[in-house]
C-alpha cells in the first residue's frame, strides 16, 4: 500500500481538529466521515481527497465514533454521553440528540434486522433506540444489557451475533441474538462475576444460577465466554474489537498486565453445535469410604449451600451404584473385626491466602462480590450516626450479594483433635485432595486481592445458619456443581509495537476480510493468514492450532505522531489511517520498482 494523499488543518489553513479517533465510509464508499477529538466531525470525498464539509461543536466534548445507518444518515457518539442522529444532506443541524448514557458513550452499531440503534459506553450500558419512533422528549429507548468494565460491543453483519470485549481480558460472544427479549433473558446476569467462579474453581451461587444461559440447547440469546490468548499474553485490557465482513471471527487488541506488551488476536465466533466443557467442578471428588453407621454423622465438606445442576442429576445413577460397590467392599475387608469408622472433618483454612484450604478462597470470592457502591451506603450511614460502631457490615452485605459469609470464618479458631488431624493427614494423602494451584487461579487472586480490603473484616455477630440434615453419598455426589469451561477459540495472534500507552487502536479488516489493517506506531502495517493472503476457510482446514500472522506489509513514518484509527474503503481499492496530530492519509495498492 502506498500513500498517495494527506489531509490536516493547516493545509485547509483551519483550527485544530486533534486526534482523528474513528473513520468510517458510507454503505456505497462514496463518502468518509472522522470523528475528531475537537468536538468536530470531518466529511471527504474519499476518491478526490478532498474535504466537502465540516461540522464544527457537533459535540461539547470529542467525537469518538461514526455510524452510517443508510446512504444518507448516520450517527455520532461523544464523551458527552449523547448520541447524535445527522442528515448528510443539511448538516448545519442534527436531527436530535439521544439521551441515556451515564458516562462516555465509545461504540455505535446498527441492527439491519431490528432497525435498531445500538450503543455502548464506559457507563457499562447497552442501550437499543428505536429511531423511527419519536416522543415528546427523547427517543424511545431500552437498556438490553449492563456488564462492569465493558470496553466495546460489536454486531455481526447479519445482527445474529453480539461480542462484548471488557477490561478484564474477555470476549463475551451472544449466540442467536433476540434484542427484543435480551434484557429479560440476561437481567442480572454478572459476566466478571461468572468468570471469577471460573478462574477461583469455587462456587459462586448467585453467578451459577444464571448456568442455563451457556447450554446449547438455547434457541435465543445464548452466551459464550472466549478467554484464551497467546503464550506470553495475559490480556489484562481488550480496548479494540472488530468483526469479520462474513462474520466468522472478531479482531482484538489487547494490553497486558502492567502495560507490558500489546497484542493483536483473531478469535473464532461462529456457533458451535454443542456446547462449552462443563467437566470441572467446584470440589474434589470424594474419598472412598465405608458407609457410616446408625447415630454417626458426616460433616459437610463445603462451607456453604451448592445449587443443583441439571448435570449432576444425570450422575444420580452412576452415584447410587459406586455406593452400593463401597458397600460391598467395606463389608468384605471388615470381616468379623469390629472397627469404628473415622468420621470426616471440615477441611481447615490453609495459612496462605491460595493454599489447598476452600474456606480463604470462598471468603476472597465473597468479600470481591461487595459492590463499592454498598460500601459507600454503609459509610454514609455511620457518617450520618445512623449505625453505630458495632453494626454488622458483612451481614448487609451478605443479603445484599446474595452469598452468605462462610461458615468457618465464624468457627472459634481451636486446636485440632488428634482424630481430626489423622483424618485430615489421611485425606490430604489420598488422590481425592485439590490439585496445586494453576495460573488462573493465581491470577484470580490478583484479581481478588485488587477487589478486597487488606485487612478482612470483622465475623462477629454473623446470622447462624439453620441447621441442616447431612447428605447420604449419592446426594451429596448430585449436589455437586459442575463450573463450565471455556472453548478455545483463538486462531491467529502478533504482537505488537507497544507504543502509545493508554490510547484505543482501531484496527480493521478489510472488504473481503483477507487483510487486517493495525497502526503502528507512527504508521501502520498489513497482517494476513498466510504468505498468500488466503480466506480464512481456507486457512483453518489446514489449521494445528493458533498461528502467527503474517506481516505483508508495512508504511511507517508517514504521520507524525502516533496512529490510531484505521479503515479500508467497502468499494474501492483504499485504505485511510488517523493520527493523534488530526493528519488522514490515504493509500492505495502499488506495485513496482518505485514502491522500494
Amino acid at each position: 500500500m502506498k500513500p498517495i494523499a494527506s489531509w490536516d488543518c493547516e493545509q485547509a489553513n483551519d483550527v485544530p481538529t486533534g486526534g482523528v479517533f474513528n473513520l468510517e465510509f458510507s454503505p456505497e464508499g462514496s463518502l468518509l466521515v472522522a470523528a475528531c477529538e475537537k468536538k468536530s466531525i470531518q466529511i471527504f470525498d474519499p476518491l478526490t481527497h478532498q474535504r466537502i464539509h465540516s461540522v464544527n461543536g457537533a459535540h461539547s466534548d470529542c467525537v469518538n465514533c461514526v455510524k452510517f445507518l443508510d446512504g444518507r444518515m448516520f450517527a455520532t457518539c461523544s464523551d458527552d454521553a449523547t448520541i447524535a442522529l445527522w442528515d448528510i444532506r443539511n448538516l448545519k443541524k442534527k436531527i436530535c440528540s439521544l439521551l441515556g448514557h451515564s458516562n462516555w458513550v465509545k461504540n455505535i452499531e446498527f441492527s439491519v434486522k431490528d432497525k435498531l440503534l445500538v450503543t455502548s459506553g464506559l457507563d457499562g450500558s447497552i442501550y437499543t433506540w428505536d429511531i423511527n419512533s419519536y416522543t415528546e422528549y427523547n427517543v424511545v429507548h431500552h437498556r438490553v444489557f449492563h456488564a462492569s468494565g465493558l470496553m466495546r460491543c460489536r454486531l455481526s453483519p447479519d445482527a445474529g451475533q453480539m461480542v462484548m470485549c471488557t477490561t478484564g481480558g474477555l470476549l463475551v460472544l451472544i449466540h442467536n441474538l433476540n434484542l427484543a427479549t435480551l434484557a429479560r433473558d440476561l437481567h442480572g446476569f454478572k459476566p466478571n462475576l461468572y468468570r471469577l467462579m471460573q478462574m477461583s474453581q469455587q462456587l459462586i451461587p448467585i453467578a451459577a444460577m444464571y448456568d442455563h444461559l451457556f447450554n446449547g440447547d438455547r434457541r435465543e440469546n445464548r452466551v459464550e465466554f472466549v478467554s484464551d490468548f497467546p503464550e506470553g499474553n495475559d490480556a489484562k485490557v481488550i480496548s479494540a474489537l472488530q468483526i469479520h465482513p462474513q462474520g466468522w471471527s472478531a479482531l482484538s487488541r489487547n494490553i497486558s498486565h502492567d502495560d507490558r506488551s500489546e497484542w493483536s488476536c483473531i478469535h473464532d465466533i461462529q456457533p458451535c453445535e454443542f456446547a462449552p466443557d462443563k467437566g470441572t467442578r467446584d470440589d474434589p471428588p470424594a474419598p472412598r469410604r465405608a458407609p457410616p453407621r446408625r447415630g454417626l454423622r458426616l460433616a459437610r465438606l463445603l462451607p456453604f449451600r451448592t445449587v443443583r445442576s441439571h448435570a449432576a442429576r444425570a450422575h444420580r445413577t452412576e452415584a447410587t451404584s459406586q455406593r452400593e460397590s463401597e458397600s460391598e467392599e467395606a463389608e468384605a475387608e471388615a470381616g468379623g473385626s469390629e472397627q469404628p469408622p473415622a468420621i470426616v472433618q471440615p477441611i481447615p483454612a490453609a495459612s496462605s491466602r491460595l493454599g489447598p484450604g476452600l474456606p480463604n478462597i470462598q471468603n476472597d470470592v465473597w468479600e470481591a462480590s461487595i459492590t463499592i457502591k454498598q460500601h459507600r451506603m454503609v459509610q454514609d450511614m455511620y457518617i450520618r450516626g445512623q449505625v453505630g460502631r458495632n453494626f454488622n457490615m458483612q451481614r448487609i452485605m451478605g443479603i445484599n450479594t446474595g452469598i452468605t459469609p462462610p461458615a468457618s470464618a465464624s468457627a472459634p479458631a481451636s486446636s485440632p483433635s488428634p482424630a481430626s488431624a489423622s483424618a485430615t493427614a489421611s485425606s490430604s494423602n489420598s488422590p481425592s485432595c485439590p490439585a496445586p494451584r494453576t495460573r488462573a487461579a493465581t491470577r484470580a487472586a490478583s484479581l481478588l486481592s485488587t477487589a478486597t480490603d487488606s485487612n478482612s473484616p470483622s465475623t462477629s455477630g454473623q446470622t447462624p445458619r439453620p441447621r441442616q440434615a447431612p447428605l447420604t453419598c449419592d446426594e451429596e455426589a448430585a449436589t455437586r456443581h459442575y463450573i463450565r469451561q471455556n472453548r478455545e477459540r483463538l486462531l491467529y495472534y502478533i504482537e505488537e509495537t507497544n507504543e502509545g500507552r493508554g490510547f484505543i487502536k482501531e484496527l480493521c479488516y478489510s472488504a473481503d476480510g483477507r487483510l487486517v489493517c493495525s497502526p503502528f506506531g507512527n504508521g501502520m502495517r498489513l497482517l494476513a493468514l498466510n504468505e498468500n493472503c488466503s480466506e480464512l476457510s481456507h486457512c483453518v482446514q489446514d489449521s494445528r492450532g493458533p498461528a502467527p500472522m503474517v506481516d505483508v506489509g508495512q508504511s511507517l513514518g508517514i504521520h507524525q505522531d502516533l496512529v490510531v484509527s484505521s479503515k479500508f474503503s467497502p468499494r474501492h481499492h483504499l485504505l485511510v489511517t488517523g493520527c493523534l496530530e488530526g493528519k488522514i492519509v490515504w493509500y492505495e495498492p502499488y506495485s513496482g520498482e518505485g514502491l522500494y
